[in-house]
């Protein structure tokens, strides 16, 4: 074979669609273990390495926890604005891994609780630019009518990472120790890294307008020089439909009144707020879990960080499972039935979570039986927010086509979901880290018990009886 051919065969593979979906997949596994790693490690951070007082752990791991949602939460829309303004994506995603290693690096030092706080900060920031520019990766990459089959594999894959955060870390905090710990995910940081240098991924396309008349949709002299230069002695004096200041006021509209009413549209259906409600509601019962069970477990069944990493895992397991098979329920039943039965079935589960106060009465056996009857019941709530937003879009885009332009509203779909599902992650620390040190483990448990009841109300009252959007 001769180096031409080499080369060829070479660059064929960088740009190949199975290095580019895997790349972007590794990327979003990658940040959400960053998430959850550092939760069983946590109290050994505070009270071993800054000698923390036992006592003000629960309160730091929930406000280390909930600045990560809040960073997300409030740098997401500048972030999606820059990411749809550049054309390569390889750069802003290396940037995005490089400030993700930065911040692992600060929170494993554990120089101050201040840099921790930095850390994390850093790890969301990286973590939501990642998020949008990976799934916009997955979309234009996924080929036609591949996109459903693509995003359910990468998000199984992002289930992984948020199973194998915990758990993993527990596990190796244990058995190998402080560092050796942290050495995993510093290598996958880096294979990320290496695997997006690699990738020769094709720059997206302009949308319609050049960049410019887009800027400017204003400047009449722009648009005037525009219209004289693609006018020939042929061409008639006055368009057949249009003439040129009413296009650049069409422009204008399409440049800023769409993404006003996008949101304006959506925002203001109470099915797009049901499904809201369905995302942030779960996020917050993830969030609060990830804030509150390690301190919980030592407090009274007195385990360590690896019995705490398996109970991570007891929660989560049962979603990578049943996962395909809850989307095969969704496709022929629709959405409805089965997010209601699932806040229906979590609300008495998490209120019998807090039962056990001791390891008396079969205290650790009632205690895991909930757990994993929570972990199979959230697989019928996780993703439904997501998904039914996908189906009302699809339902406004059909009554009314290019009622968000001619490339819909997808992506802004997804920035919708992602400010919802961080928001959780900043308010599900906060509200059970106050609720469990203030009133109790059993009575916050109880509270969210409550909410979840609510939810399956609101859900069978505002979600669609139909079938998802991919069934149509």
């Amino acid at each position: 074979m001769s180096n031409i051919e080499n080369t060829r065969v070479i660059q064929g593979w960088r740009s190949s669609r199975t290095l580019i979906l895997g790349t972007a997949c590794l990327a979003l596994f990658t940040e959400t273990l960053l998430y959850g790693f550092v939760v069983p490690i946590l109290p050994y951070m505070l009270e071993i390495r800054l000698h923390q007082n036992p006592s003000q752990t629960q309160r730091t791991t929930s406000g280390l926890l909930s600045v990560h949602g809040f960073a997300t939460l409030i740098l997401t829309p500048l972030i999606a604005a820059a990411a749809d303004r550049t054309p390569d994506r390889k750069i802003p995603l290396i940037i995005a891994l490089l400030a993700a290693l930065g911040g692992t690096i600060l929170v494993a030092l554990t120089p101050t609780i201040w840099a921790i706080y930095l850390g994390r900060i850093l790890q969301g920031v990286s973590g939501s630019a990642a998020w949008i520019i990976c799934l916009a990766m997955l979309t234009d990459n996924a080929g036609e009518g591949r996109v459903g089959r693509v995003m359910g594999l990468s998000m199984s894959i992002v289930l992984s990472g948020t199973v194998g955060g915990p758990s993993l870390a527990g596990i190796l905090l244990q058995w190998a120790g402080y560092w050796p710990a942290w050495s995993v995910p510093f290598a996958i940081i880096l294979v990320n890294i290496l695997l997006r240098l690699i990738t020769d991924e094709a720059p997206k396309k302009p949308t319609s307008h050049p960049p410019a008349s887009r800027e400017n949709p204003s400047t009449d002299e722009q648009d005037c020089s525009a219209t004289d230069i693609e006018n020939t002695e042929t061409s008639p004096l006055l368009s057949e439909s249009t003439t040129p200041r009413e296009t650049t006021r069409q422009d204008e509209h399409t440049a800023t009144d769409i993404p006003i009413s996008f949101y304006y549209k959506m925002l203001s259906d109470c099915r797009v707020l049901a499904s809201i409600s369905s995302t942030t509601i779960y996020s917050i019962i993830i969030a609060g879990f990830n804030t509150t069970l390690p301190v919980h477990l030592r407090e009274i069944f007195n385990w360590g960080s690896f019995t705490v990493g398996m109970m991570f895992l007891i929660l989560r397991i049962p979603a990578i499972i049943l996962g395909p098979l809850m989307g095969w329920v969704r496709d022929h039943i629709g959405l409805r039935y089965p997010t209601t039965l699932g806040w229906a079935l979590l609300s008495p589960l998490i209120l019998c979570l807090g039962l056990p106060s001791g390891p008396e009465h079969h205290g650790k056996a009632f205690f895991i039986t909930c757990l994993a009857c929570i972990g199979c019941a959230s697989t019928l709530v996780q993703g439904a927010g997501v998904l039914h937003t996908i189906t009302i879009l699809k339902d406004v885009e059909t009554r009314k086509p290019n009622i968000f332009g001619h490339r819909g509203g997808l992506s802004r779909v997804f920035a919708i979901n992602e400010v919802s599902f961080n928001a959780g992650l900043m308010l599900g620390p906060l509200l059970s880290g106050i609720l469990s040190e203030t009133i109790g483990y059993y009575k916050m448990s109880a509270t969210l018990s409550l909410i979840c009841l609510v939810n399956a109300i609101f859900v069978w009252n505002f979600f669609e009886r139909g079938l998802t959007h991919g069934e149509k």
